[in-house]
């Protein structure tokens, strides 16, 4: 657990970098608004004492009094013969009100106006200034999130703190800054009502913070608990989002529809929302008591402090306007104390859920390295040595012992049954892991030294499960271009601000403009047999992919797969790794891609792994994976002659087809 003052200066450190002038502003609206109960109190005292007291009197007079001193308009003394005539005391009925009294209306009306005003422009910036720490906040947990291997993204605990620091991003940054304003605030304003209280007593101020001592304590044991089981709910949270999606997604709702799988799923996100949520509420019904105890503690206090103020007004100690100064004052003061207390106790909660994002973003990067890869054009070889490699919680190696070595312009296909680590293979090559043991060099440097962003721009990849992205299609194939170069292409990102930044009311077709739609993307989309296709769209490059943009259009899977091949096609790293890019393809596309590999290749090193053993006869090497080594390597026609592994696996499908 960090230390309480390190999460203290780290907090104000995310309000300085993502808001640090609506900071200054919210601070001055609160000292300002915290000072105006103080004005208010002291006009309070002024306007009764200018109604019931006469002039010059120190005292209000006793009931019975027949005469007293009044101040009439223009400030002239006037006499009142009966008290029948009186009005609290003083003013005749019927007489003007005194320009006195008219100020100190207006002073106490302009003090409420400047109050609702202060508070309109507090909601404001206080919506403004929470919305720029979410954003911010937000950008950081992606930002680090990209910082950290793909190991980090198979662990379910990993998740489970991801869950934690994330899940509460659209409300606990406002609940930090109205926590905030809140105590300050508090602190402030009863600092003022303290110090119009000074000459009431101090009996009844040490009762106002004795009363809340134990509310202080409960608050923030209340917090604890309350944390505490968020924490253990983590796992039951997120599978109640998962059957959640199950019910809810595309992807999903196919197979859910066809095998009827709703009622099952939603019983599931019941149990687990259920066992997410009793918890919480189990822990809100415990508190009750407690709470109802501090309150009660509350009005006993304040009605002590209102029979002796009223004592006091009885045997003339104090004025009718000090009286209603010291209730007003008091009052607010309790009212202020349980703000403090309550801004402490949500700044205490937050302190413990922040406790998450700052573990999470402490989360240190598997991976390392400072230099640069080499240019992509002197690119020569990559080499494999004894590579081994376990997935986090597996019980046996996925590689053992893999040596192997590709020259660049080589095509080599990597073969063999499922879990034999042909996909395992491409990662470690990819360094989107690194190896338990053994290394992978380029041009005969260690990987493990290269910064891992700009290695992987080395390569571009058609995984098997391919994303799909909910864009232009001409985006689709120029996201492909993100990491082209070892200085992050800046042409490609200052478009993606662009595209980032763009209009959402412009109609489709001004999205990608036509000098952004090159000759290179028309290229990688004719080499992944997809450029016919997209010309025909409405828009054609400019057409939204996906029905979940309005006016959208929807590909079948394998259109799909030809767009995630033309995206790494557009990619210009030297070597092109595709795992089982035909998979999703029609007998045509697939004879369309394999009879000229070196269409889509285009001189560059190509790594293909397919399970259709007839769709690699032409590589320049064959690598026959089995349980995590390398069986056999050697060509076609080589592996056929030696009647191994690679034959027996042959034969078997071509047999298949006769």
């Amino acid at each position: 657990m960090q230390p309480k003052q390190n999460i203290f200066s780290r907090s104000l450190g995310l309000l300085a970098d993502s808001s640090a002038k609506e900071t200054a502003v919210s601070i001055i609206i609160l000292v300002l608004r915290a000072l105006l109960p103080l004005v208010a109190v002291l006009l309070v005292r002024y306007f009764v004492d200018q109604v019931t007291l006469p002039a010059g009197a120190g005292a209000r007079p006793h009931a019975g009094t027949e005469l007293a001193t009044g101040v009439a308009d223009q400030g002239e003394i006037v006499q009142v013969g009966e008290t029948g005539n009186i009005i609290d005391g003083l003013l005749p009925r019927g007489a003007s009100i005194p320009v006195s009294l008219l100020w100190l209306i207006a002073a106490m009306a302009l003090a409420l106006l400047a109050d609702d005003l202060l508070s309109y422009a507090g909601t404001y910036i206080s919506r403004k200034h929470s919305y720029l720490l979410e954003g911010h906040i937000s950008s950081l947990i992606h930002s680090h999130a990209g910082k950290l291997g793909l190991k980090y993204f198979e662990d379910p605990l990993f998740h489970d703190r991801l869950e934690r620091a994330a899940r509460d991003i659209s409300w606990r940054p406002a609940a930090i800054i109205s926590d905030f304003v809140l105590l300050l605030r508090g602190v402030i304003s009863f600092v003022a009502m303290a110090w119009v209280l000074r000459d009431f007593g101090v009996i009844p101020l040490l009762i106002l913070v004795a009363v809340f001592i134990p509310v202080l304590l409960v608050r923030r044991r209340n917090s604890a608990r309350f944390y505490e089981v968020r924490q253990k709910v983590t796992a039951d949270s997120r599978q109640a989002s998962y059957f959640s999606w199950l019910l809810t997604g595309e992807k999903p709702a196919r197979e859910v529809k066809l095998f009827g799988l709703g009622g099952y799923f939603d019983r599931l996100f019941r149990k687990h929302f259920k066992a997410s949520k009793e918890p919480e509420l189990e822990t809100v019904r415990k508190n009750l008591l407690p709470e109802s105890i501090a309150s009660l503690l509350k009005v006993a206090a304040f009605a002590g402090v209102l029979v002796y103020a009223t004592a006091r007004y009885l045997d003339s100690s104090i004025t009718a306007g000090e009286l209603a100064m010291y209730l007003v004052a008091f009052r607010q003061a309790l009212l202020y104390l349980r703000d403090s207390v309550t801004g402490y106790s949500g700044l205490a909660e937050n302190r413990l859920f922040l406790q998450d994002l700052f573990g999470f973003l402490d989360l240190k990067p598997d991976m390392s390295g400072n230099e640069r890869v080499p240019d992509p054009d002197s690119f020569i070889e990559i080499a494999a040595e004894n590579l081994s490699f376990t997935y986090p919680g597996a019980v046996r190696p996925a590689l053992q012992d893999v040596t192997l070595k590709i020259k660049r312009g080589e095509k080599v296909a990597i073969v063999g049954p499922n879990g034999s680590g042909k996909t395992t293979l491409v990662k470690l090559l990819c360094r989107l892991y690194d190896p338990d043991a053994g290394r992978i060099t380029v041009n005969g440097a260690d990987a493990a030294s290269v910064d891992p962003d700009s290695y992987r721009g080395l390569f571009s990849v058609v995984f098997q499960n391919f994303m799909l992205y909910y864009l232009t299609a001409g985006e689709n194939i120029t996201l492909g271009d993100a990491l082209q170069s070892t200085n992050g292409s800046r042409h490609f990102q200052s478009r993606i601000r662009r595209l980032a930044d763009r209009d959402g009311s412009q109609q489709p077709g001004k999205e990608f403009p036509e000098k952004e739609n090159t000759l290179e993307v028309r290229r990688a989309a004719y080499a992944a047999g997809i450029s016919e296709l997209l010309e025909t769209l409405p828009h054609a490059y400019d057409t939204m992919l996906g029905h979940h943009t309005e006016g959208g259009r929807e590909l079948s899977w394998g259109e799909w797969q030809k767009i995630a091949i033309a995206r790494a096609i557009y990619r210009k790293s030297p070597v092109l790794i595709l795992d089982e890019p035909s998979s999703s393809l029609d007998a045509d596309s697939e004879f369309e891609i394999f009879s000229d590999l070196s269409r889509i290749t285009q001189g560059r090193t190509c790594i293909f792994i397919s399970h259709r053993l007839s769709n690699v006869r032409d590589a320049d090497r064959i690598i026959v994976l089995d349980g995590g080594r390398i069986a056999e390597e050697g060509t076609h026609e080589e592996l056929m002659a030696a009647g191994a592994r690679y034959y027996t696996m042959f034969t078997r499908q071509k047999s298949m087809y006769r």
